[in-house]
C-alpha cells in the first residue's frame, strides 16, 4: 500500500466521518439498548439475555476475522473497500428486516439469533472497510488526529441524535421502543452515508492486482497483532478497552433503573455522554501536538478508573450526579479509543515503510479482534454475575460488579500502556545494535587487510 501524499480536504474528512455517524447508533442499539429490550419486552431471563448478546458478540469476531484480509483483496482491487461497504449495507437490511417485521414477545433465542447475526456481520464488514479506507487515506500522527477526531466526533453526534429522537419518542406518540427506533433510524440512513463515502473519497488500489480473493490470507489478522512485543501489548489495550466499553455500556441503563431509581434518566445520561465526548473528541486532536498518544492514553485511562470507583457511590434518586457522572465518562471513553487508532496507525506506517504494501484491513481486524473479544467477555462475565446476583437488591451488587469488572480493566490497562512505551523504545533501539556490529566488522576487515599488506 502506498500512502497518499495529499492531506484529506474537508469533505473528503466529512465522507469519511459520517458512516461512524450511523454506525454509533447500531452500537448504541445492540449495547446498550438490546439487553434492556430482551430483559424487558421481550420477557426472557438473564441467563438467555447474556447468551444472545454472547453469540452476537463471538459472531461480530468471527466475521472480522475472516475478511480482515479479504477485505484487502475484493474482486476487483480498484474497488476494494466500496466493495465490502456495499455487501455489508445489504446485510444490514437483511437482518433489520427480519428484526422489524417479527414481534418480540414470544421470540426464541433462535429467533432472535436470524435477524441479529446478519445485522452484526453487515455492520463489521461495513465498518472494517471503512476503518481500512480511513487508515490508509493518510499519514502521520496529526493527520490522522484529524480523522479520527472526526470520526469520534461524528459517532458522538450520531448519539446526541438517536438519544434525543429516542426522547421525542418518549415524549410523543410512543411509536416503538427504543432498540427498534434506533434499528428504523440506521437502516434508512447507512445507504446514504456509504453511498456518499463511496462516491467521495478516492480509493486507493491494491499493489497486487489480483481478480480472486486470497482466502489463505484470512490469517493475517492474527499475524499482525502478535507479530513483536509491541503489537502484542497494544493488542492488549485493545481488549481491556473493549471490556471496559462493555462493561460501562451494558450496565448503564439498569444502573440507572435499578440502582439510582431513576429509569427515565438513563436516556438523558447517555445524551450527556455524547455531548461531553464531542468536547474530548475536539480538543484531543489539538493535544496530539504537544503530548504524545502513549501518554495521553494513560492519563485517560486514570480518569476513567477514578469514575469506575466512583460508580458505587451515586447517590439514589439525584439527577445531577448521575448526569455529571455520565459526561465525565463519556469524554474520556471516545478519547481512549481514539488515541488506540492512532497507535494503530503509527504500526501501519512501520509495517510499510519495511515492507512497502501494509495491508490496511487486516490491520484495522487484527487490533480490533482483541477489542471484540474484549466486549464479549465483559459483556458475559457482567451477565452471568447480574444472572447470580439478580437485581432484587435493588442493582447494588451490579454497581460493584460494574465497578470491579471496569476498575480490573483500567488498571490492567495503564500497566499495559508503560509495558508498550518501554517496548517500542526497545524497538527504536533495535536497528542501532546492528549497525553498531556492521561498523565494527568494517573497521576489523580494515585492521586486518593493512596488517597483511605489511
Amino acid at each position: 500500500m502506498t500512502q497518499d501524499e495529499t492531506p484529506p480536504g474537508r469533505m473528503e474528512i466529512l465522507a469519511l466521518s459520517l458512516p461512524s455517524f450511523v454506525f454509533s447508533g447500531y452500537e448504541l442499539a445492540r449495547k446498550t439498548y438490546l439487553p434492556v429490550l430482551l430483559a424487558g419486552a421481550a420477557g426472557l431471563d438473564m441467563a438467555r439475555t447474556g447468551l444472545i448478546l454472547t453469540v452476537v458478540n463471538g459472531w461480530s469476531i468471527l466475521v472480522e476475522v475472516l475478511f480482515g484480509m479479504v477485505c484487502d483483496m475484493a474482486p476487483d482491487p480498484r474497488w476494494r473497500r466500496g466493495f465490502w461497504v456495499v455487501v455489508g449495507t445489504v446485510l444490514q437490511w437483511a437482518g433489520g428486516a427480519v428484526l422489524w417485521f417479527a414481534p418480540p414477545q414470544g421470540r426464541s433465542v433462535a429467533g432472535w439469533l436470524l435477524g441479529l447475526l446478519p445485522l452484526a456481520g453487515g455492520w463489521v464488514l461495513s465498518n472494517l472497510a471503512h476503518g481500512a479506507w480511513a487508515l490508509e487515506r493518510s499519514s502521520g500522527i496529526v493527520a490522522r488526529g484529524r480523522i479520527f477526531g472526526a470520526r469520534a466526533q461524528a459517532g458522538m453526534a450520531g448519539s446526541i441524535l438517536f438519544a434525543t429522537a429516542l426522547l421525542c419518542n418518549r415524549h410523543g406518540a410512543r411509536v416503538a421502543d427504543d432498540f427498534y427506533v434506533i434499528l428504523l433510524l440506521t437502516l434508512a440512513e447507512a445507504p446514504l452515508v456509504h453511498g456518499w463515502l463511496i462516491w467521495r473519497v478516492r480509493q486507493q488500489g491494491s499493489a497486487i492486482a489480483t481478480p480472486r480473493l486470497d482466502w489463505a490470507g484470512v490469517f493475517k489478522p492474527f499475524q499482525v497483532c502478535v507479530a513483536s512485543p509491541a503489537d502484542r501489548r497494544l493488542a492488549a489495550l485493545f481488549f481491556l478497552v473493549g471490556a471496559h466499553m462493555a462493561v460501562i455500556g451494558s450496565s448503564f441503563l439498569f444502573i440507572a433503573h435499578h440502582r439510582l431509581g431513576l429509569p427515565d434518566w438513563g436516556t438523558p445520561g447517555i445524551l450527556a455522554q455524547a455531548l461531553a465526548a464531542m468536547v474530548g473528541t475536539g480538543i484531543a486532536p489539538g493535544l496530539l501536538r504537544r503530548v504524545a498518544p502513549l501518554p495521553m492514553l494513560a492519563g485517560v485511562f486514570a480518569i476513567n478508573l477514578a469514575l469506575a470507583l466512583a460508580l458505587p457511590c451515586l447517590p439514589p434518586g439525584q439527577v445531577a450526579p448521575l448526569l455529571l457522572w455520565s459526561a465525565g465518562t463519556g469524554a474520556t471513553m471516545a478519547v481512549d479509543f481514539m488515541l488506540l487508532r492512532v497507535v494503530l496507525g503509527q504500526r501501519l506506517d512501520r509495517d510499510c515503510g519495511r515492507h512497502g504494501d501494509a495491508p490496511a484491513a487486516a490491520f484495522y481486524a487484527g487490533f480490533h479482534l482483541p477489542f471484540n473479544i474484549g466486549a464479549m467477555a465483559g459483556t458475559a462475565l457482567l451477565f452471568r454475575g447480574v444472572a447470580w446476583t439478580g437485581l432484587e437488591d435493588g442493582g447494588f451488587g451490579l454497581a460493584w460488579l460494574t465497578c470491579g469488572l471496569a476498575g480490573l480493566c483500567l488498571v490492567s490497562a495503564i500497566g499495559c500502556v508503560v509495558s508498550l512505551w518501554r517496548a517500542l523504545g526497545v524497538e527504536s533501539m533495535g536497528a542501532a545494535p546492528k549497525l553498531y556490529i556492521r561498523i565494527f566488522i568494517k573497521i576489523k576487515w580494515l585492521i586486518w587487510t593493512e596488517h597483511s599488506s605489511q
